[in-house]
């Protein structure tokens, strides 16, 4: 699999940057021709796949017998999704002896899909066992297709290591297909206790039950399953058991396609966790190609886009899923994509259209961590006491960080006391939570209220978590106001050294050198802070500081 990787990662659009010129490519060759392959590589670079991938195909067209510029035309259209532009770079990389494996594999896909033609001949020598492995599950779905599923079923199977479940679930579907249920059955029940994809494996092993009328076994797993996740309930478990319930008829079994991309499915979401991102990224495109309506498959794939900071792509992804049960999960996934890169008035906008009481509890919590971070303090707390209220109703546990955030948005509101209580709420709820402990005992030695109990919260959650600045900084602060500045000046050295960026901690540094006797230090500190902070209180605090000492400006923030 390591050649594979390597092969793909010197080619990768994100990686273009570091790609050297193919040869006989050349500034004394035809212009047009060098432009555009420096234009591809920078738009890669840029993390601009749609451009790169132009690019390329231009770069190509001027030399369509370049087999490093088709296997990077390949790699850039898979990349961007732009399935029609790679399908011709695929041919002339993939469709020889000696050819690109993935290319090999996608064309095999497209032609499950019914949009292209699959490859004349098979690779002399594939690129490691991973690859091998694919590419015979899809030469197994190509049989199906041909109406030779039987044959598909005898053939011998091979499992890369450690994706032996992964075999048994592309077993299950092809023994299925070729009428054989006992053997399907068994191959399922190894898939669902085998594969570490449980919300996946529950929904095709319980529409298989339900195809056999076995109702009450297929109801019991999907129960399960929700009792079992009771936090990140799988929408699309929910939906199959409220299904099942109405009485409405089961899944059709899966078409060869649909069954291709599930069995693809798997092993490829099994690479974002073991491999380079951009590998998995290009293996779950081909499953988007196979079946774009596959749903979980693009979640899958834009949450690693967005991972490799291709966020337009991983917005348009979200964008795509249109259906339910995952179409709440996407809409609400794409504003908070939009909110972490900046686009706070964007991510708002959209949180906004989608705000329901309708919502499932996943979506709702992420909108009010929108709210939260926006200064939509209202809006958040109505989230929260929304999900908490159902969860009371349903007997359900409370989860201390929704009664955590939620008393973070009070105290933001003002309601001291309220927040107050949340936080001793989360707190009884996790006891050994380090933001719990920091954040109650911060503001308790801050207020100047229980000062003394404030600071053992803060000491017992830098136990918890050494190499939090925020939480040694609490800790020092929680010194300087017992009067002890020289651990003061310890601890807050080190909280900097952490957080270097953090202006709160040099002026708390500052204010601790200036009470030990280091006024020019102090004053760097308080300059330092100055420049950092963002917030206008803070920085009256310090021109006051920095123009009169400590002495002569306030203590704290007013």
């Amino acid at each position: 699999m390591m050649a594979g990787l390597m092969r793909v990662a010197l080619c990768l659009p994100v990686l273009a940057v570091s790609c050297a010129l193919p040869h006989g490519l050349l500034q004394d060759e035809e212009p047009s021709a060098y432009g555009a392959f420096l234009a591809a590589r920078y738009a890669g670079s840029s993390r601009e796949t749609a451009e790169s991938s132009r690019f390329y195909a231009e770069a190509l067209s001027h030399d369509p017998g370049s087999s490093l510029l088709s296997e990077r035309a390949f790699y850039s259209a898979l990349l961007a999704g732009q399935f029609e532009r790679a399908d011709g770079p695929a041919r002339v990389a993939g469709d020889h002896p000696d050819g690109l494996q993935l290319a090999h594999i996608y064309l095999k896909g497209g032609e499950l899909a019914g949009r292209i033609r699959g490859p004349s001949v098979e690779l002399e020598d594939p690129f490691g066992p991973f690859g091998a492995m694919v590419s015979s599950m899809l030469d197994d779905w190509r049989l199906v297709r041909a109406g030779r599923a039987n044959e598909a079923a005898d053939r011998p199977v091979t499992a890369s290591a450690g994706l032996t479940g992964h075999i048994m679930l592309h077993r299950g579907m092809i023994l299925e297909a070729a009428g054989r249920m006992e053997a399907a059955d068994e191959a399922y029940r190894a898939a669902y206790s085998g594969l570490d994809m449980e919300g996946f494996t529950t929904i095709v092993r319980g529409a298989f039950f339900e195809r056999q009328g076995r109702r009450d076994e297929a109801r019991r797993l999907y129960q399960v399953h929700l009792e079992r996740r009771t936090d990140q309930r799988d929408p699309e478990v929910a939906q199959a058991l409220a299904r099942l319930e109405a009485g409405r008829r089961p899944p059709a079994r899966f078409t060869p396609a649909q069954g291709a991309a599930r069995s693809m499915f798997a092993p490829a979401a099994m690479l974002n966790a073991s491999a380079p991102a951009e590998y998995s990224a290009l293996y779950l495109r081909i499953v988007q190609s196979i079946d774009p309506d596959f749903d979980r498959n693009t979640m899958l794939l834009a949450t690693v886009l967005d991972r490799l900071g291709l966020e337009d792509d991983a917005i348009a992804a979200f964008d795509s899923v249109d259906s339910a049960p995952f179409v709440e999960q996407a809409r609400v996934d794409a504003a908070w994509t939009l909110f972490r890169r900046g686009d706070q008035t964007d991510a708002l906008a959209r949180a906004r259209s989608l705000a329901s009481g309708e919502m499932a509890e996943q979506p709702r919590l992420l909108l009010a961590d929108i709210y939260r971070l926006t200064g939509h303090c209202d809006d958040a707390v109505a989230l929260y006491d929304a999900v908490l209220a159902e969860r009371s109703a349903e007997g359900r546990g409370m989860d201390w960080r929704h009664i955590f955030y939620r008393a973070v948005c009070l105290q933001i509101a003002g309601d001291w006391a309220g927040a107050e209580q949340g936080f001793l709420q989360a707190l009884a709820l996790e006891p050994d939570e380090a933001r719990v402990l920091n954040h109650l005992g911060y503001n308790w030695i801050v207020l100047g209220e229980r000062v003394n109990e404030g600071f053992a919260l803060v000491e017992r959650a830098a136990e918890l978590a050494p190499d939090n600045g925020a939480i040694l900084d609490s800790l020092g602060w929680g010194h300087f106001k017992l009067g002890r500045y020289e651990q003061a000046v310890e601890w807050l050295e080190r909280a900097v050294e952490l957080s270097p960026a953090n202006a709160t901690i040099h002026w708390h540094l500052g204010d601790a050198y200036a009470r030990s006797g280091r006024e020019l230090e102090a004053g760097f500190q308080w300059q330092r802070a100055l420049d950092l902070t963002s917030d206008p209180r803070e920085e009256a605090l310090l021109e006051m500081r920095l123009a009169q000492g400590l002495e002569g400006a306030p203590e704290d923030i007013e």
